[in-house]
């Protein structure tokens, strides 16, 4: 899977993170880390191995403008994810899920 077999809403997530990474500095803050956790936990069907690969989705993140290392550290949380590990955003974010539409079929 390549960068053009991201689903639009992953791919619109990788654009985010990649945007509020450079607006904070070149590299991830904290909230969005949590925010992203949040969402692996409370949207499993967003995040499903048949929609995203967390190798595909570190393509994205890296053709977003991610850094290297935030793009790594987003695929090893989606990797532990997927194969049933919790993550554990702080508790201000611990409800979030993002507001971009998905078809989980696809």
């Amino acid at each position: 899977m390549d960068t053009t077999e991201v689903p639009a809403d992953i791919a619109k997530i990788a654009e985010y993170l990649a945007s509020n990474a450079t607006m904070s500095g070149g590299s991830m803050k904290w909230n969005e880390v949590a925010k992203l956790k949040a969402s692996l936990m409370n949207e499993p069907a967003r995040w499903s191995g048949l929609r995203v690969s967390p190798e595909a989705f570190e393509a994205q993140c890296r053709a977003a403008g991610l850094p290297a290392d935030d793009a790594a550290t987003v695929g090893e949380f989606l990797r532990k994810a997927q194969t049933g590990r919790k993550l554990i955003p702080k508790s201000l974010y611990k409800d979030f899920v993002f507001a971009y539409d998905y078809d989980p079929l696809v």
